[in-house]
């Protein structure tokens, strides 16, 4: 393999890369219109939340046939395909007359990134040389991390000019350009033919396993367990172990969960995701409903920290290049524990400036550690096993992260925004400390292996 990485290469990422932009910049930028949208809808926050929710589970359940999809289609024809979800859920949500319609156009757009994201990085992983593989993470990292830097701010800004429709109709330019630079650079990429049929059952059975596990956290708003929930969420699990370590068709390899270093850093992917999507919910709302800002404001609070971190991505994965692991981990999550306690113990006195210093550094040390712990969760695999380890790691964090939004707003809605934001940082902070004791595992010597 080539040791640089050409141009056509590049606009490929980028061009696959904007098409997950466009689906995490619209559901960022829909957090700070919640007040507004729970206005005109005649409904409250722990409903509005489903706009944010149902992307999000669209999202994680199509990443679940991520590995079939790559090795049973064309990367272009992947490609055009979530170009075209895309468009047909983003015009549904502009021209949405009631919040069920609004919904079903975000699950379209979940369906367009969530073939989109997974597509992007197993294209770095099979293109790019070796050596630069932590770089170009981060690159794609960045591109699709630009989406949560500027969706807040500019759903705030366009909420309150020309109203939240409008976020939807000028964000249509992105899978335009996505368009322009792909057309002629989006090449279908070596992968390994698929045998043997999908299996149906088991997508299904983990489809709703991740749905009703989502809407019985929602259930909790109530006070109460729903218990027919709970038995529909346990008797697909355990279909779904059952199918998996049983049948010969292709979904997902769940052998890999039988690797301890793997295990020891999908889960803190996953956590870091769970923190980051319910602080991104509850901050804007506690900035609305008690500091009293406007919604660009509440938007623009989360700017800075996440175009720094993102803007910062390429620098973490050349970290890992150059240092391999370990650094990065220890270092990012240092920082990412340091700042959520701060956070903690300083609510209710924030402020809107003390809010964007700490997210600034809250999501440096958040990146960091996430950018390489997700690298190099892929690069230790075999390569026969790298698609199948990509798509547990993104299934499992988009998960997380709209587990994270259920819970953020199911906190919101029955303790207050001062109380629901202690409580929730208070979850993160356990969360964070828990994480040093999964990386002493996945460094453990008994577990080292030579990296791939």
């Amino acid at each position: 393999m080539k040791e640089n990485t050409s141009l056509k290469t590049t606009l490929n990422i980028v061009a696959i890369a904007l098409v997950a932009f466009s689906g995490i910049m619209a559901e960022t930028a829909m957090n700070v219109t919640f007040p507004a949208l729970s206005h005109e809808f005649h409904t409250n926050l722990n409903a509005i939340q489903w706009v944010t929710t149902a992307y999000l589970l669209a999202v994680t359940i199509m990443i679940t046939t991520s590995s079939y999809l790559i090795k049973r289609y064309s990367s272009r024809h992947l490609w055009l395909a979530s170009i075209v979800f895309f468009v047909i859920g983003t015009l549904i949500c502009g021209l949405s007359s009631n919040l069920t319609f609004l919904i079903l156009g975000r699950v379209l757009e979940g369906i367009a990134a969530g073939i989109a994201m997974p597509l992007v990085f197993n294209i770095v992983v099979a293109t790019v040389p070796a050596a630069k593989i932590g770089a170009w993470m981060g690159i794609a990292s960045m591109i699709i991390s630009l989406a949560p830097s500027f969706g807040p701010t500019y759903g705030g800004a366009l909420a309150d000019t020309f109203g939240w429709r409008s976020i939807f109709f000028i964000l249509l330019i992105a899978p335009t350009i996505s368009l322009i630079l792909g057309w002629k650079t989006v090449f279908a990429i070596e992968r390994h033919e698929v045998q043997g049929s999908f299996d149906v059952l088991a997508f299904l059975s983990l489809a709703i396993f991740l749905t009703s596990s989502l809407l019985l956290v929602n259930k909790l708003e109530s006070g109460k367990v729903d218990w027919s929930w709970l038995m529909i969420a346990v008797i697909t699990l355990i279909l779904f172990v059952l199918r998996g370590t049983t049948s010969k068709a292709n979904f997902i390899n769940l052998k890999l969960f039988t690797h301890p270093k793997f295990i020891a850093l999908l889960i803190p992917i996953a956590v870091y995701m769970f923190i980051l999507l319910g602080l991104n919910l509850i901050i804007p709302t506690y900035l609305q409903y008690f500091l009293h800002v406007s919604s660009f404001w509440a938007g623009f609070s989360l700017l800075p920290g996440a175009l720094i971190g993102a803007l910062l991505a390429p620098m973490f994965g050349r970290l890992y290049d150059l240092k391999g692991a370990k650094l990065p981990l220890y270092l990012g999550n240092a920082i990412f524990t340091v700042i959520i306690i701060m956070m903690t113990l300083w609510i209710p006195r924030l402020s809107l400036p003390l809010i964007i210093t700490l997210y600034i550094l809250f999501i440096i040390g958040r990146n960091m550690a996430y950018t390489s712990a997700q690298t190099a969760v892929i690069v230790d695999e075999d390569p026969l096993e790298k698609a199948d380890a990509m798509a547990i790691v993104q299934t499992l964090q988009m998960f997380m992260g709209a587990l994270g939004t259920t819970v953020g707003a199911l906190l919101q809605a029955k303790y207050g925004a001062v109380n629901g934001l202690q409580h929730f940082s208070w979850l993160s902070v356990v969360l964070a400390i828990l994480i040093f004791g999964l990386f002493a595992v996945y460094f453990s010597r008994k577990l080292q292996v030579k990296r791939v």
